[in-house]
């Protein structure tokens, strides 16, 4: 017995051993199962011997991205930096369509979603492909990187023919463009005014060049396990979300200045004041308005609630007339605005909350994007 469990102990150390020596060649002379945890590429900027930091999506890259509460996700982009579907991975079908650009943070790059459950992918299924959808939404980003982002794809070819172009416009926005995003001098893109981002830059990595074929099978069981875990959580669970969540991004809109500033965690989040968000929102949209005036195409202001701003309303700041204000200020051709969408339908269904987003996050979820996307499809394409 004991020479039998030893010899199947001695299989199994040479099985692994030949396993781990193939590994390693295949990861040195290979470049299979190179893959991230995010296609996010930071990059440092010093001036006056301070430093700070700028990030973009990297180009032609693939990764499996796991953040926050959402289930694990792909993310493609293309040769340029864009977010794509899978389909469209370091390829070009050649064919020059009229492109629609869509502008914004999260909700923009699909969070939690892979690409073609995202608003811009649902656009381009719904269009039939008719358009060459541009997607230059990246998480974090608010209309002062949006405007930088925009400016660097029209930059090399100013024959490009936009269609249109829509700005999904977040309640994050305010706090980005007053406490995140920072203009320097001689510096011509924004960077990060947030000493949080060292900590985001460490928990984003390169799977390392060795034994990448064990790091990627050990990835794919951890992904397979977390999502499995979230469908069972979602079975035995209640169906209805018992407690939305008050964020200190959102509260601005319900809850009064006095009561948020009691808390040190909210005061270390908004160092500058709201006002400076909401303006410089105004001056970036006015920008890419004009922009788009410039390429005879139309400019689209859209919307969308947060939990909270349904459940606890907008007594303190109203988030929709800020938005027609802006719409009006920049000369956008429509304010798209899915809040009434999303009233109607808690109306009348009692789980409204996990029909439309994630669980313990503030996200929409595809089924989300996808009503999202039918209110955008109609306003704007129709």
């Amino acid at each position: 017995m004991i020479k039998k469990i030893f010899n199947v102990i001695v299989i199994i150390f040479i099985s692994l051993s030949f396993f781990l020596i193939f590994d390693f060649f295949l990861s040195r002379y290979t470049d299979f199962f190179h893959i991230k945890k995010s296609c996010i590429e930071y990059f440092k900027i010093k001036q006056d011997n301070q430093r700070f930091y700028s990030y973009d999506l990297a180009k032609s890259c693939k990764a499996f991205e796991h953040k926050g509460k959402t289930p694990a996700y792909n993310v493609f982009t293309n040769e340029k930096g864009f977010r794509v579907g899978k389909n469209k991975f370091k390829k070009n079908d050649g064919v020059k369509k009229p492109k629609i650009i869509f502008l914004g943070d999260s909700f923009t790059y699909g969070f939690g979603v892979n690409y073609y459950h995202s608003v811009p992918g649902y656009i381009e299924k719904k269009s039939n492909f008719k358009y060459d959808i541009i997607n230059l939404g990246i998480p974090g980003y608010s209309p002062s990187t949006s405007l930088f982002k925009l400016k660097e794809y029209l930059k090399n070819d100013q024959k490009i023919k936009i269609k249109k172009i829509i700005y999904i416009l977040d309640l994050t926005d305010v706090h980005d463009e007053s406490n995140r995003w920072l203009k320097l001098k001689n510096i011509n893109r924004p960077v990060i005014n947030d000493k949080s981002v060292e900590k985001e830059i460490q928990k984003t990595f390169d799977f390392k060049n060795t034994f990448r074929t064990s790091r990627f099978l050990a990835f794919l069981l951890n992904k397979n396990l977390r999502n499995f875990r979230k469908e069972v959580k979602n079975i035995f669970s209640k169906k209805e979300i018992e407690k939305t969540n008050k964020t200190f991004w959102g509260s601005f809109t319900h809850t009064n200045e006095e009561v948020l500033l009691i808390n040190k965690n909210y005061r270390s989040l908004w160092t500058n004041n709201k006002e400076i968000g909401f303006e410089k929102i105004k001056h970036n949209l006015k920008l890419i308005s004009e922009i788009a005036d410039n390429y005879n195409a139309q400019f689209y202001i859209s919307i969308h609630p947060w939990l909270e701003t349904i459940e606890f309303g907008q007594g303190e700041f109203d988030w929709e007339n800020f938005a027609k204000e802006v719409c009006i200020a920049s000369k956008c051709t429509k304010l798209i605005n899915f809040f009434t969408d999303v009233k109607k339908i808690r109306k009348f269904n009692e789980n409204w909350r996990e029909e439309l987003y994630f669980r313990e996050d503030l996200h929409l979820n595809k089924n989300g994007n996808d009503l999202y996307s039918d209110r955008i499809y109609k306003d704007a394409f129709n």
